[in-house]
């Protein structure tokens, strides 16, 4: 093996196991890492068993998921397409770096597991498990953020974007609440409002 093809299994074994400890499932961490599973198993499952159960095969999730997932997921996307864009990262460097920053900033266990954001990413980019993008980032005519949409979506009815809506339902709906009431992060005193 020449110096850059040990530096580059060296790169996609780090990766494996940053997307591991991620909880990443087994598949995914193939995908992404381009490892072989006998690798996977020889370096990182020989103790430990790989996380269990099947991994979306789709971002249907997105369209029919509840409106903290779909809102989580463009979130996830708006991080993201950031680094894709501004660092010019690899999607897959953007990926375990775009998860890592948006699980730090929930105080909670995310409902957006890695591998959805990989779902996301790969329909997003058209890498690893889609031959070409399906998604795209759009903005909302009404508050200007930007959500994930399918490539040509037209633009959000009276309603808005998942934004909009999220933010429509939150005073009436205690679901919703609650679910922002997990989120809230404690604030140091230092940087608190009023703080000295």
């Amino acid at each position: 093996m020449a110096a850059t093809d040990a530096d580059t299994h060296i790169r996609a074994l780090q990766l494996a196991r940053e997307c591991i400890a991620l909880g990443a499932r087994f598949g995914t961490v193939a995908d992404v890492t381009g490892l072989s599973q006998a690798t996977l198993r020889t370096y990182f499952y020989r103790k430990e068993r790989a996380a269990i159960g099947r991994r979306p095969d789709s971002s249907d999730w997105l369209f029919n998921g509840n409106v903290c997932l779909r809102a989580e997921g463009s979130e996830f996307a708006n991080i993201f397409t950031a680094l894709m864009e501004l660092q010019r990262c690899q999607p897959a460097d953007a990926l375990v770096a775009a998860y890592r920053l948006f699980v730090e900033r929930s105080a909670h266990r995310s409902t957006l597991t890695f591998d959805k954001a990989f779902v996301l990413v790969s329909a997003l980019c058209g890498v690893w498990k889609h031959t070409q993008p399906s998604l795209a980032m759009h903005r909302c005519p009404r508050c200007l953020a930007r959500y994930v949409a399918g490539i040509g979506a037209p633009p959000p009815m009276a309603n808005g974007c998942i934004f909009c809506v999220l933010l429509h339902r939150m005073p009436r709906d205690p679901r919703i609440q609650a679910y922002f009431v997990r989120r809230q992060r404690v604030v140091p005193a230092i940087v608190a409002p009023g703080g000295s």
